[in-house]
């Protein structure tokens, strides 16, 4: 028998109490019954209260059996997972979370994962991903999510790196009139170094710009040091001559430290050549380096040597001393088979002897 109400309830215990006062054995076994309705009453009065953080759900039931309460209710997400559980004497409290879907798209690759459902600025937490201020979503960090949303990350950062390279040292030419003409030597020299300090930039760990930072030199390098001698002993000045002390068509000025040996080759230069020449004179314009045409001053390909180039010249046949030149002008004669260097002559007839023949060029840079 089950006792529903209190009036019920109270009205059988006068009539137990009355029974008491004529037969005790009678009595206790009234007691009994009476004890066992009434935890019977409580069992059935045990509430279960499911709160998913919106709403709560509410089943009776005569124990704490959660998992029977969950299924009797209908909750809109059945994937969820259990916060805390408070147990009482009539009623137990259950918090839940729902557990949603998130799409994260970095770059070109897109990952899924599992998470409570919340804020995006929640699913970020409790996926440990930090945001700093160079990055960036593709939707408001405070945007509730329902599950299946695809957010874009692009994940910025900027890194300093640094890397040392050597200096190279160069070779400076030295003349000095403290050595003969004919010694040469070169004391070396030694590389430095420098460190170049940059920031770079990487999306979603993909370099896409570097900023050099700062370059600061380690050590200095030091360029070797080639010393030519100039002096011409007396004993030995039948064996060596001042390219101005020898008749040539030139009429530019050599420098001292442009000497030449027996046979009229300079003493000195850094590599030779031959070529095909030959001769033009005035023509009423200056030359493609706007100076006056004077001989001494050729006509080259500016592609093969530049302006302002040094050599010095002589015919292979040994017929003509052109003598000291710079490169200043440039002509037809590099389209085609034609000459290689055209050299400025005073005269029409000076070009008309010279006609076209194989030279010698010396570069005395």
């Amino acid at each position: 028998m089950l006792l529903k109400t209190k009036q019920q309830l109270n009205g059988f215990i006068k009539s137990a109490a009355n029974l008491i006062k004529r037969n005790i054995p009678a009595a206790i076994s009234l007691v009994l019954t009476i004890t066992a309705i009434m935890l019977t009453v409580v069992c059935s009065a045990h509430t279960v209260t499911i709160f998913d953080g919106a709403t709560s759900y509410t089943t009776s039931g005569i124990s704490s059996d959660i998992p029977a309460a969950l299924a009797k209710i209908s909750l809109p997400n059945k994937n969820y997972s259990i916060v805390s559980i408070t147990n009482h004497i009539f009623s137990t409290k259950v918090h839940i979370n729902y557990l949603i879907t998130l799409n994260i798209k970095k770059g070109e690759g897109t990952e899924s994962f599992t998470v409570t459902q919340g804020t995006l600025a929640e699913a970020f937490e409790e996926l440990g991903i930090v945001l700093d201020e160079h990055d960036s979503v593709s939707l408001p960090l405070n945007t509730y999510l329902y599950g299946g949303e695809t957010v874009e990350l692009t994940d910025v950062d900027f890194v300093t790196e640094s890397y040392t390279e050597t200096i190279p040292c160069g070779t400076e030419v030295v003349y000095s009139s403290d050595y003969d003409a004919n010694v040469k030597f070169t004391e070396p020299g030694k590389v430095g170094s420098k460190t170049t300090t940059y920031s770079v930039k990487y999306v979603n760990g993909v370099a896409v710009a570097y900023t050099i930072l700062s370059e600061t030199v380690n050590e200095f390098a030091i360029d070797a040091t080639t010393v030519v001698g100039t002096n011409i002993p007396t004993h030995l000045s039948n064996l060596f001559t001042k390219a101005d002390d020898v008749a040539s068509i030139s009429k530019l000025d050599a420098p001292d430290t442009l000497v030449l040996d027996a046979n009229g080759v300079p003493v000195t230069y850094s590599s030779k050549v031959t070529l095909r020449a030959t001769a033009y004179t005035h023509t009423g314009n200056p030359m493609a380096t706007g100076k006056y045409p004077t001989p001494g001053y050729v006509a080259v390909d500016p592609n093969e040597i530049p302006y302002g180039t040094k050599m010095y010249i002589v015919s292979a046949d040994g017929k003509y001393v052109y003598g000291y030149a710079i490169a200043a002008d440039t002509g037809g004669f590099i389209y085609g088979e034609r000459a290689d260097m055209d050299l400025f002559m005073d005269t029409h007839s000076q070009c008309v002897n010279f006609g076209r023949r194989d030279i010698v060029v010396y570069f005395v840079d």
